[in-house]
């Protein structure tokens, strides 16, 4: 555990860091961890069987990543999009033709469809938050209470939890330590958005308070379901202490998509 907390508070000055320095280096960064996300996603598949192609997956994964970060610069988008189709179709061929003495497995491209949109489908929405009025306050504010609703939920569930949340998924996971993370979330919402300058008032704050804490965690168990499915112990090796990097943004990347439009309907 304590090396656990270690390596976040390694990393996430890290993360905090490219949120600062905006685009085109933090669209880079998401590409880069949903290029490992994809990549992760597809050696636990073949635990069950499955093979779906690693170049594929990381190829379309990274492609939505890239649309995001179009569609967040108003760069030439006709232009640049059918680039990115004509890549996306590209790779789609190339598999076809690499197999072609092979029966492909509807089942592969399923998979394949899945891995991509699961991480690149929603790691797109980091730089389209991080492209709003206040993009960067935006994304701070999102990365800030994710940590604190994981690390809460963490350390309190191993300290005081008692009763199970989910002990078909995942064990360790608590009441206890759920309810601590939620509180996390809304306390950070209630101190972080005034000192950012967000234009949330008192119950706009406990409200997106909650819904990141009950989605960062939503996100957490899904990620644990599908590793107990894969049968794996962590996504991968990568972060000493938490595993791989699925393992790191199985919380904050349903929190991009919740923040997202919380700030386009809410706010803007």
């Amino acid at each position: 555990m304590v090396l656990r907390v270690i390596s976040a508070f390694v990393s996430l000055p890290i993360a905090l860091g490219f949120i600062w320095l905006g685009p085109p280096l933090f669209s880079l960064f998401a590409a880069i961890l949903a290029a490992i996300g994809a990549w992760e996603l597809t050696r636990m598949a073949k635990n069950i069987g499955k093979h779906p192609p690693v170049l594929v997956t990381i190829t379309w994964a990274v492609a939505l990543v890239a649309i995001g970060h179009v569609l967040a610069e108003d760069l030439s988008i006709p232009d640049t999009t059918r680039a990115l189709v004509a890549i996306v179709a590209f790779s789609y061929v190339t598999w076809q033709v690499r197999y072609a003495q092979n029966r492909i497995a509807i089942s592969d491209l399923q998979i394949t469809l899945g891995i991509s949109i699961y991480i690149g489908g929603m790691l797109a929405f980091a730089p389209l938050l991080r492209g709003l009025d206040q993009g960067r306050e935006w994304v701070l504010l999102t990365a800030l209470a994710t940590f604190t609703t994981d690390t809460l939920a963490l350390y309190v569930g191993h300290t005081l939890g008692r009763t199970p949340l989910a002990l078909s998924i995942s064990p360790g996971k608590t009441w206890e330590g759920a309810i601590a993370g939620l509180i996390g979330a809304v306390i950070v919402c209630m101190v972080i958005t005034p000192i950012l300058g967000l234009p949330l008032g008192f119950l706009q704050q406990v409200f997106l308070g909650l819904l990141l804490g009950v989605v960062g965690q939503i996100g957490d168990l899904l990620e644990s379901r599908i590793k107990r499915a894969t049968d794996v112990k962590d996504s991968g090796t990568l972060i000493p202490g938490h595993g791989g990097v699925l393992d790191r943004l199985d919380s904050i990347v349903p929190n991009l998509v919740l923040v997202y439009y919380f700030a386009m309907v809410v706010v803007i």
